[in-house]
């Protein structure tokens, strides 16, 4: 499965809601707001950080950029994608979007 989460996990709890029914061999799609998930330094780094031994983490590049957020502030081995990664992964996952 492919756990998408749009909202900031600041003012959500669509992560965490999501993280209690990830299970080993998902992923996770941070978009939209949600990638703020995925910022070094944030109250979410160790969670990310922890999730990555298991599940592969991916952020939207689109989203990044219009979020203003740089090269090299998300955490290591979140994976950045593309539209077309993401329909990629789409396809490989069934996806269910958390809000």
């Amino acid at each position: 499965m492919m756990h998408i989460v749009k909202r900031s996990p600041y003012e959500s709890s669509a992560l965490s809601n999501a993280l209690n029914y990830i299970v080993q061999g998902d992923i996770m799609l941070l978009t939209e707001d949600g990638i703020y998930a995925a910022k070094k330094g944030g109250k979410y780094e160790s969670l990310l950080k922890n999730l990555i031994q298991k599940n592969a983490v991916y952020c939207l590049l689109a989203d990044i950029k219009a979020r203003g957020i740089q090269d090299g502030e998300i955490i290591e081995n979140v994976k950045i994608i593309d539209y077309k990664g993401f329909v990629e992964k789409a396809i490989e996952h069934n996806p269910m979007t958390w809000a």
